[in-house]
């Protein structure tokens, strides 16, 4: 498992709200306009990063709350072998915030455990649940899929499709 930091999600757009005046930065490749003392704004999270570190903003909502994770876990633990239900948008995207932020403020090690244990547990959930659906002839929805898995969805399906098809000739030959 790689411990470096995901691109695409330190590449995600957050809301954040300024903490002090923060003064234009200008880097190569990349301009961060001014903002005000207790106003909302947009960066990318690994922006957003470095001015949390140095306490000049903070996120807005952007993480998942401890209620949060045990209702996402609660609900993919009923009922296993149904079809995917829907988790919170970005889920994701939150949950690598989550893990960063709980790091980067040093949260107590039983917490950032209990957090990877619960994910562990989701991520499997959903994997067994998508790749079901994706197995079955029948085409499912995948309105209440996170991108992602959608993307996972539809691989496995064409894989299995084509395997079907291939193996169905064997009969009719």
């Amino acid at each position: 498992m790689s411990r470096q930091p995901s691109l695409e999600h330190e590449n995600n757009v957050v809301r954040c709200k300024a903490l002090r005046n923060i003064p234009e930065v200008i880097i190569v490749g990349y301009k961060f306009d001014a903002v005000e003392e207790n106003r909302d704004f947009n960066t990318y999270y690994w922006v957003a990063r470095q001015l949390i570190q140095n306490g000049l903003a903070e996120l807005v909502d952007e993480t998942l709350t401890t209620n949060e994770w045990t209702q996402i876990h609660f609900k993919e633990r009923i009922n296993p072998a149904g079809p995917p239900g829907p988790i919170p948008d970005d889920f994701y995207e939150k949950a690598y915030q989550s893990f960063t932020s709980a790091r980067d403020n040093n949260e107590p090690e039983s917490l950032q455990n209990r957090m990877k244990a619960r994910f562990r547990d989701i991520l499997e959930s959903r994997i067994n649940r998508i790749t079901r659906q994706a197995t079955s002839q029948a085409d499912s929805p995948t309105r209440v899929l996170q991108p992602s898995e959608t993307a996972l969805y539809n691989e496995v399906h064409r894989i299995v499709s084509e395997w079907r098809d291939t193996m169905q000739e064997l009969g009719e030959e």
